[in-house]
């Protein structure tokens, strides 16, 4: 049976692939096409690639800083820097794989809890797309008309608003959860020790404990605005990523955009990367920035793939490249054995987290 998963989750996001990459380069001028790739400024494209990783992912290192907060305050903003690029290094060869490497990396380093770390990771992830779907709402205000006639069949706004409100309330949840920690710790074991056998009771008690605990910066609210400052930056950066690009192509349309529509290209291609696509979300990320670069601005067919095409192909290389030098450089081992062991017997984590709070 979990063969059979693998193999149909493979054939799915396969599948979704070729779908994607035929949406993107059906009725494309293929000479046209390879015209626009070869009169492409490299220099500005590979500056534009640089500002999104690599000046990015030391804005997303600082602000993950202050998520880690709670279970260990001295970090070496370097030791995260190159975990986030290793993340990104195996994301793009194995959808979400670096999810689960990023924990690894902290464990082998300082020891920290590898679901507590898991439980950051989801926080980030929720501010990523908090952020996203709040620039979308500003982008609907001037682009409604326009994403309608774009993406009308598949009701990006509807998915926006839901996303939004689930994830709104699956913050409040977990907030509830973390103030009340002793009743949840309880609750949780009193849930498992009913439906889990008892060998399995103690690790899952603490590993889902762990995950919650990732969400303790709340308890530090003078850190607040620095998150949502590093947030907003993280964003600011990636478009601007997005604007340089635009100035890397011989075409009056795209050099005559502003920052504001770069914004919005960028979120539509956020909106691609959700979809954990093998090759960094390749075709979702071509069909949608072709499609709103096309559609939305009106720039020809085989220019708004170009874009799309080089968009994707230096991230995935930047990626590569840097995550792969970080990887050899710390000679990381992936080991499902912490550096240090995880005994629930020493202290509670309710305890625990109560502690570092004061």
């Amino acid at each position: 049976m979990k063969k059979f998963s693998k193999i149909s989750r493979f054939v799915i996001l396969f599948g979704l692939l070729i779908f994607f990459l035929y949406l993107a380069f059906r009725d494309i001028n293929f000479s046209g096409l390879l015209t626009e790739l070869g009169r492409t400024n490299y220099f500005l494209a590979i500056l534009a690639m640089l500002i999104g990783v690599y000046v990015g992912s030391w804005i997303r290192a600082y602000r993950w800083k202050y998520f880690l907060y709670p279970e260990k305050k001295e970090l070496k903003l370097t030791d995260l820097f190159s975990a986030v690029m290793v993340g990104y290094f195996f994301n793009a060869l194995i959808p979400r794989a670096g999810e689960l490497s990023r924990p690894f990396l902290l464990a082998q380093k300082y020891g920290i809890s590898k679901a507590f770390t898991l439980g950051t990771i989801v926080v980030e992830r929720i501010f990523d797309m908090l952020s996203m779907f709040l620039v979308f709402g500003l982008c609907l205000m001037f682009y409604r008309d326009d994403l309608q006639k774009a993406f009308g069949e598949y009701n990006i706004e509807g998915i926006s608003l839901y996303f939004s409100i689930g994830m709104i309330l699956f913050v409040v949840i977990v907030s509830i959860m973390l103030l009340k920690f002793d009743k949840t710790e309880k609750l949780i074991e009193k849930i498992n020790n009913k439906i889990l056998p008892e060998k399995y009771q103690a690790k899952v008690n603490r590993v889902l404990l762990s995950l919650i605990s990732g969400f303790s910066f709340l308890k530090y609210p003078k850190y607040y605005y620095k998150i949502f400052l590093f947030t907003v930056l993280l964003w600011l950066d990636y478009a601007l990523s997005t604007w340089v690009l635009m100035f890397a192509f011989k075409n009056d349309i795209l050099n005559s955009l502003s920052y504001m529509d770069a914004n919005l290209v960028l979120t539509l291609t956020s909106f691609a990367q959700t979809l954990p696509l093998p090759g960094n979300s390749a075709g979702s990320i071509h069909f949608f920035i072709k499609t709103t670069l096309n559609v939305v601005f009106g720039v020809d067919n085989e220019t708004a793939l170009a874009f799309g095409t080089v968009n994707h192909m230096l991230g995935f290389l930047g990626i590569i490249t840097i995550g792969l030098y970080y990887s050899v450089k710390e000679n990381y081992k992936f080991s499902f054995k912490s550096s240090r062991e995880e005994t629930p017997e020493i202290q509670s984590i309710s305890e625990k987290v109560e502690e570092k709070a004061h």
